[in-house]
Order: C-alpha cells, then sequence, then structure tokens
C-alpha cells in the first residue's frame, strides 16, 4: 500500500484516489500512508524528538518549533513525554515501536499500516504498543495491521482478512470471523490459536 513492492495485480484506492495507477505520486502517497515497521526502523544518529520531527520539517515545510510542539503532543499521546532527548539505543522495544508511531501520525496519515509492531517485543513490552494502536482505532484512524495478536484483532478490529500463501481465505467482521468462520481452513487456525 505504500508502494515499496511493485504489485503484479489488483488496485489499491485511497479515498477515492488510485495509489496504483502508473501516473499516482508516489511522494503525495507516502505523505498520506504512515508506516510502522516491525523493527521500529528508527534513525540511531537522531534523539527521539528529531526521528520525529525530521519530515514534517523537510517533507511538510513544517518550521521546527511548531515540529517540535507536535512531536511532544504526540509523545505525550503514547505515554513518552519524558524520552524527547533520549536516543533510540537507550528505550526498550515497545518505547521504540511507540516512538516509530509518534513519528509515523507526525505526518497527519490518512491511513497507518502496521507491519506486525509487536513481533520484534518481548511479551511484557506488547501490551503498551497495543494499548496505544487500540486508542488510536477509538480515536477514529483507519488502519491495516498485519499481526498474529487475535485479541487485539478481536478488540479493534472492523473487518479481518485471513490470508494462507498470499492468497484471502476469508474476509468477516470480527464476531464472525472468531464464532462462524465460512472457510473450513479458517476453522483449522482459530482452533490451534484459540
Amino acid at each position: 500500500m505504500n508502494r515499496l513492492e511493485h504489485l503484479d495485480s489488483g488496485s489499491i484506492v485511497i479515498d477515492g484516489e488510485s495509489i496504483t495507477e502508473p501516473k499516482a505520486d508516489i511522494r503525495h502517497i507516502r505523505e498520506e500512508v504512515g508506516m510502522v515497521f516491525q523493527s521500529f526502523n528508527l534513525f540511531p544518529h537522531l534523539s527521539v524528538a528529531d526521528n520525529i520531527t525530521l519530515a514534517p520539517i523537510a517533507v511538510l515545510k513544517k518550521p521546527k518549533d511548531e515540529a517540535l510542539a507536535l512531536a511532544r503532543k504526540l509523545l505525550a499521546k503514547v505515554g513518552l513525554s519524558e524520552k524527547e532527548s533520549a536516543w533510540p539505543e537507550q528505550l526498550s522495544g515497545g518505547q521504540q515501536q511507540r516512538v516509530a508511531i509518534a513519528r509515523a501520525l507526525a505526518m497527519n496519515p490518512k491511513v497507518m499500516l502496521f507491519d506486525e509492531p509487536t513481533s520484534a517485543l518481548d511479551p511484557e513490552m506488547i501490551k503498551e504498543v497495543l494499548d496505544v494502536m487500540t486508542d488510536l482505532a477509538q480515536e477514529g484512524m483507519t488502519m491495516l495491521v498485519v499481526s498474529h495478536e487475535m485479541g487485539f484483532a478481536r478488540a479493534a478490529a472492523d473487518r479481518i482478512i485471513f490470508m494462507d500463501a498470499g492468497q484471502i481465505v476469508e474476509a468477516a467482521p470480527p464476531e464472525t470471523f472468531f464464532t462462524n468462520p465460512r472457510e473450513e481452513r479458517t476453522r483449522r487456525f482459530l482452533e490451534h490459536i484459540l
């Protein structure tokens, strides 16, 4: 969805705009689609605040003081106000992932993409990241989340898409998906994880 990979077929439309057309403005797309990677991808040579303010200053041309005020607001939102001057190496994995979420939010995206945002975390750190994501969902942020965290998916999703071998097996609202799946493959999956 962020056009980091070449699409072989199909189309993707965000807010009425096709992002898969050859003439699509990739730079504009990436300004409106935030991405949180599984391995944080914070810049190690920049402080937390500088990681968050870099894109708003460089891409959106925000004044530094405005970008810093936004970074502080977002750090409060993800529960890390006291870490503004810290370096990524000084943070736990959960804290780094919450900074990565704040960094993506700093671009005021229409859609947030999360690629297994908790897979690189210790079990104790998973909850703090999922809590931030749940808050975003409750605030109305459109998110596409690739996750094996079924409890989170059930609580936060409007729609669950179950995939196997690169194919969509089933798409349903959470309650239907978990209590009355249509496909045998989905039922086998749920039997193993629930």
